[in-house]
Order: structure tokens, then sequence, then C-alpha cells
């Protein structure tokens, strides 16, 4: 929701940008919405297993972001402080 004020301002960005942001941000909730509806049948393919698998790949894939982001602030902070 941040990133829906942030790209609607006013005063930074013109209507036809906010109006594509909008359409934009329409489109991801409706695909997630089906992907959402589509988890019942896609649990009977990939299993309880496959699931799990999933799972664990996409916590690595998050904890590998944020490590990045904690890398990079560290680097920005001792780059901009004066000692």
């Amino acid at each position: 929701m941040l990133a829906v004020v942030l790209l609607t301002d006013n005063n930074r960005f013109s209507f036809e940008e906010q109006a594509v942001t909008a359409v934009l941000m329409l489109v991801v909730v409706a695909i997630a919405g089906l992907l959402m509806l589509a988890a019942g049948p896609i649990l009977k393919v990939i299993r309880v297993g496959g699931a799990a698998i999933i799972s664990r790949v996409m916590g690595l894939v998050l904890a590998s972001i944020a490590a990045n982001n904690v890398i990079e602030a560290v680097i920005e902070l001792l780059r901009t402080t004066e000692i």
C-alpha cells in the first residue's frame, strides 16, 4: 500500500503516470487473487512435499534479499559517515 501512496504523489507524477500505476497494481492484485484461488489444484499436483520445498526455497530467497539489503545499508552508512 505504501508503494501506491509513493507512486501516486500529485506533486511528482502526472495523472497518466498515476493511472498506469493504478492499473498495474490492480493487475498484480488480480494475479495474486487468481493464484490464491488456484492454490488447491496446485497443491494437489505438487503435494505436501513439493509445497515444503517451495517454502524453504522462498525462505532462502527472502533471507538472501534481507542480507543484501543490510550489507548495502552498512556500506552506505560507512560511505556517508564522517569519522
